[in-house]
């Protein structure tokens, strides 16, 4: 668990924090409940720490969450080109014909008037 401060790292704290409020508990109560200090919670939160496996498995556990869930945080993302830049990513991986489907679906959520 070393002092980080990258862009997965801060993500990933946002995610836990959006999940812990959703539960509606406070850094202390999380760190408590997983048995880690409060501070540490808030040191991943902000992104200042990077927690090992064995603490991700512990807040998902008091999350009531599935671990994958934890690091499902690209909704976490607000800066647009990033977002951009995933998606890129993403689409640039994929066949014609997905990309097809993927037109389908944006043109149904989301028609061009």
């Amino acid at each position: 668990m070393k002092k980080i401060k990258d862009p997965d790292s801060i993500l990933l704290g946002r995610r836990i924090r959006t999940l812990r409020t959703a539960k509606g508990l406070t850094q202390q109560e999380l760190g408590h409940q997983a048995d880690v200090d409060y501070k540490f919670v808030g040191e991943i939160e902000r992104g200042n720490m990077n927690p090992s496996f064995k603490v991700l498995v512990k807040i998902a556990k008091v999350l009531d969450i599935e671990l994958p869930e934890i690091l499902r945080y690209e909704q976490e993302i607000s800066d647009q080109k990033e977002l951009e830049k995933r998606i890129k990513q993403i689409l640039s991986t994929l066949p014609v014909e997905k990309l097809q489907n993927v037109l389908m679906f944006l043109r149904v959520f989301y028609p061009v008037r």
